[in-house]
């Protein structure tokens, strides 16, 4: 790497010999300063319309103990540092986003809307965000609610070298609806959507740290392609496959009942 002499008097300027003892800790320190001020978070939204109804109520726009659930989600994105948000979805989700939340700026983030057309698969819809991608990037689907710290997934992500990160959870409960996945260390060895005969106790939770080398995975042209089916089968057999093991609350939000348990967690840790 080439610095020019007028950089590297700029840099060896903020060097204290405390806080920052060298050089390379001062570029380590602009370096982060630079990626917080851009992490970037896509919302997920795409597929049919009716997918993201209960009771003929967007679920994004569901209220939650007075708050829509995505303003629940946007403040938990404030909260770990991500300042740029993209929501993808058909035009009737991000018009109703954008009555709620605008560009943004009320939140203290900036909002992008990205129109989906075609149905066809959750990495086709995340295609969609490849043009906007410079960097890391945090993916999320609309529908969740979660409680758990994204700096701690995010900063897991940074110290692999790994296409992806999902967020994993330790589950109680029935598996056989949700993702599973086999790890060794904190590498992913085996991920398996909906398993009949589930090997461990171990979801993926669909929230991931992604690099934008992941958008080589998915084909251009109008082919359905799938996340879970088709691509992080292909980052298991490169080892490019992470799981961050994280502690806090998730729901998928499905039904009612899922909403009435989110309340009372809220409820609970208000």
């Amino acid at each position: 790497m080439t610095i020019s002499p007028h950089v590297l008097g700029r840099l060896d300027s903020i060097v204290d010999g405390n806080v920052i003892r060298s050089r390379s800790e001062a570029i380590e320190t602009i370096m982060s300063q630079y990626l917080e001020a851009n992490k970037t978070a896509v919302f997920l939204g795409g597929g049919d319309l009716e997918s993201l109804l209960i009771n003929d109520q967007l679920k994004p726009l569901l209220k939650i103990r007075g708050k829509c659930l995505i303003e629940y989600n946007v403040q938990m994105l404030k909260k770990a540092g991500f300042r740029k948000v993209y929501i993808i979805g058909k035009s009737e989700l991000i018009g109703e986003c954008f009555k709620l939340l605008g560009n943004g700026s009320k939140q203290g983030v900036s909002i992008e809307y990205i129109e989906e057309t075609k149905t066809l698969g959750n990495a086709k819809t995340l295609q969609l965000a490849e043009p906007y991608i410079k960097s890391s990037f945090l993916v999320l689907p609309v529908d969740n609610f979660f409680g758990f710290d994204l700096n701690y997934l995010a900063k897991a992500h940074m110290h692999g070298n790994y296409t992806a990160t999902l967020a994993v959870q330790a589950n109680r409960g029935s598996v056989t609806d949700l993702g599973v996945v086999e790890m060794v260390g904190n590498r992913i060895i085996d991920y398996e959507e909906r398993p009949v005969k589930p090997k461990t106790f171990l979801t993926a939770t669909f929230i991931g740290m992604y690099e934008p080398r992941v958008f080589e995975y998915i084909p251009h042209g109008k082919m359905k392609w799938v996340l879970q089916t088709s691509v992080f089968g292909k980052l298991v057999a490169e080892d490019a496959l992470y799981g961050c093991i994280v502690p806090g609350f998730y729901m998928n939000i499905d039904t009612e009942k899922d909403v009435k348990t989110v309340e009372d967690f809220l409820r609970r840790n208000k």
